[in-house]
Formats: structure tokens, C-alpha cells, sequence
């Protein structure tokens, strides 16, 4: 798990502005700065834990396609990208796609953190997901489908209504699934990626102690009956 203690704030107003103090404005900045990170992390030790012998490209897809006698039942491509058809100076990419030799099925996959997302955010993934779905299904002779994956959320009914109901229940994956078709202990890695949240939890509390005025508050605050502190705002 990313630390925070390894992370870089900034020393912004926008928190600043939040807490009116300015050692307090820069751990949570520390803090945005861990849960960014983690994102990257999370893809980082899932192609890191992808067997190499099922690791592919986007550019060996022809040869594949065409004979899979020879090709393991499951194949991934890390990051698979190509030219937005709308904006061919730029790119579009998801972050997995496996390739299913046995059932002659690309399955392009979008890897999240959490499940949460604004609608914005939610409009654009689907939109560029859709994109390179229609592109391999025209490319190659194997049927393709794309599935949004929320690796730390089970339920699948939450992963839809999460992400304001952009993608059915039919398109969306769970990190357990994702972990099973790729080769993954996914129990594993969610216990590698816990390792680290008792040290992030003692960071930012001895973080906020170090405060002089917040270390003045919490003892403020813990002189309180407790019955007063569940009543305050």
C-alpha cells in the first residue's frame, strides 16, 4: 500500500482554506497525494503479478488470432491503446485485455480503485472503452466486450449504481473475477496492499498532534463528557 509519509502535499490554499491552518492543509494534501498513488499502484501489481508466459501485444494480436493452436487458453495485454478515431493526435487506452483463445473473446478492461465516480468521469471512461471495443471486433475474428472493474467492491449491483449507472450489470467485473481469469491470488494481493494502512493510520495522527492548535483541541475535546461530543456539529 502507498504511504503517506512517502507522498508529496502541496502547500495549496484549497485546504488551507478548508482547516485555516496550514500544517493541517498540507497532510491532507499528502493524503490526495496516497490515494492518486494508490491507483497507479494497483495497476503497477496487477501486471507485475500476470504470469509472463500470458503476457501479449497489441501487434502479436494478428498472429494469435489467426492460429490459436499453439496459444495458451488466456492472454494479456497490458495498457492497450490506440489513435482516438474523433482525435487522431491523441490516444485512447484502457488498462487490461484479456484475450480468451478458448471462446475467441477479447475482453477490454478498465481497472478501479474504488467504484465511486461523478458522471462526468463515468460518460468519458464508457465513451473510450466503447471506442476500442468496436475497433478489435472490426480488427479481429473474436467477439469483444468491455467490463468496468472495481477491484476492492464485491457487489455488483454497487459497482453500477457507483459509477451513476453508465454501465449495466452485463459490463462490469469485480476484482475477484478479474483476478481469476488473469491468473491472480486476489486475496494475496489485497493483504499486500493492506500491509501498510496501520503505519498510514499512526503517521497522520502523530502528523496532526504535532500541531500545536489541533493537539490543544483533541485534548479540549477529550476532557468532554462523552455524550457532549456526540451532540456537537
Amino acid at each position: 500500500m502507498v504511504k503517506i509519509q512517502e507522498s508529496r502535499g502541496k502547500s495549496g490554499e484549497s485546504f488551507a482554506r478548508i482547516f485555516g491552518n496550514a500544517q493541517m492543509a498540507l497532510l491532507f494534501s499528502k493524503v490526495q497525494s496516497a490515494v492518486i498513488r494508490s491507483g497507479f499502484e494497483l495497476e503497477s501489481m496487477i501486471a507485475s503479478a500476470i504470469p509472463s508466459e500470458m503476457k501479449t501485444t497489441l501487434s502479436e494480436l494478428d498472429e494469435i488470432t489467426a492460429d490459436i493452436r499453439d496459444q495458451p487458453p488466456i492472454q494479456v495485454v497490458v495498457k492497450p491503446s490506440r489513435p482516438d478515431p474523433d482525435q487522431p493526435n491523441k490516444s485512447i487506452e484502457a488498462d487490461l485485455l484479456v484475450v480468451d483463445n478458448t471462446k475467441r473473446m477479447f475482453m477490454l478492461i478498465e481497472v478501479k480503485d474504488g467504484y465511486v465516480f461523478d458522471t462526468k468521469k463515468s460518460d468519458g471512461k464508457l465513451a473510450s472503452l466503447k471506442k476500442i471495443t468496436a475497433w478489435l471486433a472490426q480488427e479481429f475474428a473474436y467477439r469483444a466486450q468491455y467490463f468496468f472493474c472495481s477491484f476492492n467492491q464485491e457487489n455488483k449491483a454497487a459497482i453500477v449504481e457507483g459509477a451513476k449507472k453508465r454501465f449495466s450489470i452485463e459490463n462490469v467485473m469485480t476484482g475477484r473475477e478479474l483476478c481469476e481469469y488473469i491468473g491472480i491470488d486476489y486475496d494475496k494481493l489485497r493483504r499486500q496492499r493492506e500491509n501498510d494502512q496501520t503505519a498510514n493510520r499512526r503517521y497522520f495522527l502523530k502528523q496532526l498532534l504535532n500541531i500545536p492548535e489541533i493537539r490543544d483541541e483533541v485534548n479540549s475535546l477529550l476532557e468532554q463528557p462523552r455524550g457532549g461530543l456526540e451532540r456537537e456539529d
